[in-house]
This record gives structure tokens, C-alpha cells and sequence, in this order.
């Protein structure tokens, strides 16, 4: 378990405009503002999208990711939230999580994939952050899973 407390938060607002990319978009605002951990939430509209869900094996065990979901026409951003971290090569980067409606009204849900997620109208979003926690996403061998770590922030 990792776990950080903080007195010092900021809230970044912002909106991404029709065709950029959902997750490099927010990143590139992040990263223009000094943001290197928070948390993300966002509601809007993409032209397409693409996500996936964790897999199991045969012990009912996680096992990797299923394949990428795409659809490939407007949908709604019902809701998403995530974290911005840094990866293991000390990149900026995001977790994602969301779901979203079909023009059917169907509804879907699963992890993020950059490069998969244009805006189609708008997609509204915060950021929360503190300078006293940094979060770093890494291959968790126990879990044989990527997760975030939170820890103190360098003084």
C-alpha cells in the first residue's frame, strides 16, 4: 500500500477542443503547467475511442489486457477519472479509466489507450495536484500488473 497526505492541492481546469487526442492532450496541458502527479477527471464527447479490460487466466487470476475495444463513431464521455504519474522511464503519463455512451445508448466502459480518444466537440476536465506527492506507475511483479505508487515528494 502506498499512501500520501497533502495540505498543499491545486486545481488545474481546462477543456480540450474537436480532433486532439484525450490522454495527450491533458498530458500536454500537464505538462506545460509543471504537473507531474494528480488526479484527472474529465466528462465531454470523443469522435472515437478505444479502450481495453484485464484479462484472466484459468485460476480466474489477472492475466494481461483483452484486446483493444474501438468504436469507431461519436460517442459521450459519460465520465473518466485517472491519474497522471510518470513512467517507468520517468515520462510523463496517465491511467485512465471511463465510460462511455453510444449513439444506440449503449453503454461501455474499460482503461484508456492513448492515441485511441479524438475530442469530438469538447471534453471538460480537472486536475488535481499537489508538489508533495509524486506518483509513478510500474511493473508490479507480485501483481504482474502496472500500478501507481505514491510517495513524498523530493524536497
Amino acid at each position: 500500500m502506498s499512501v500520501q497526505m497533502t495540505t498543499n492541492n491545486h486545481v488545474l481546469y481546462g477543456s480540450l477542443l474537436v480532433g486532439e487526442d484525450l490522454m495527450d492532450g491533458i498530458l500536454r496541458i500537464c505538462k506545460s503547467n509543471q504537473i507531474h502527479s494528480g488526479m484527472v477527471t474529465c466528462i465531454g464527447s470523443l469522435d472515437k475511442t478505444g479502450f481495453t479490460v484485464f484479462k484472466v487466466n484459468q485460476h480466474n487470476r489477472p492475466d494481461g489486457y483483452a484486446p483493444a475495444t474501438t468504436i469507431e463513431e461519436p460517442v459521450e464521455l459519460i465520465q473518466a477519472t485517472g491519474f497522471i504519474c510518470k513512467d517507468e522511464q520517468g515520462e510523463l503519463d496517465m491511467h485512465l479509466h471511463g465510460i462511455v455512451e453510444q449513439m444506440d445508448g449503449r453503454i461501455q466502459a474499460g482503461h484508456f489507450l492513448r492515441g485511441y480518444n479524438k475530442v469530438c466537440i469538447t471534453v471538460e476536465f480537472t486536475v488535481i495536484s499537489s508538489p508533495e506527492v509524486t506518483a509513478v506507475r510500474a511493473y508490479d511483479e507480485r501483481l504482474t500488473y502496472k500500478t501507481i505508487r505514491f510517495n513524498a515528494a523530493p524536497l
